[in-house]
């Protein structure tokens, strides 16, 4: 696949990410302690999702920044849960895909052809 094509996926990938993260908010209200992280999460994703389907670099960073930080938080949590809710399985994976996309983009040389 080529970059472009890495691109509209990772965005694909951020705003589906982006909406479960929203619908989150409905399935467990507001009782959890985390869940006003979980939507902040969701908008994130939502602006990221949007921005990497224009060209530039500064959002690659943002897209591999921030799902980073938002596995780490989702592992942590479900260690100290003792268990691993489908949506945190379901986030983990888009945070892992998009990740080494954004990472590998940024890797190429801004002049590069393939770097779009």
């Amino acid at each position: 696949m080529n970059a472009a094509g890495l691109r509209r996926l990772a965005a694909f990938l951020m705003l589906a990410s982006s909406a479960t993260h929203l619908s989150e908010l409905w399935v467990f209200g507001l009782e959890s302690p985390v869940m006003l992280v979980v939507v902040g999460f969701g908008v994130a994703f939502f602006v990221i999702g949007l921005f990497l389907l224009r060209p530039g670099r500064r959002v690659l960073w943002w897209g591999a920044v921030l799902p980073a930080i938002a596995a780490f938080l989702g592992v942590a949590n479900s260690l100290r849960l003792g268990s691993m809710h489908p949506y945190t399985v379901w986030h983990l994976a888009v945070d892992l895909t998009v990740f080494p996309i954004c990472i590998g983009l940024l890797a190429r040389k801004p002049g590069d052809p393939t770097a779009s």
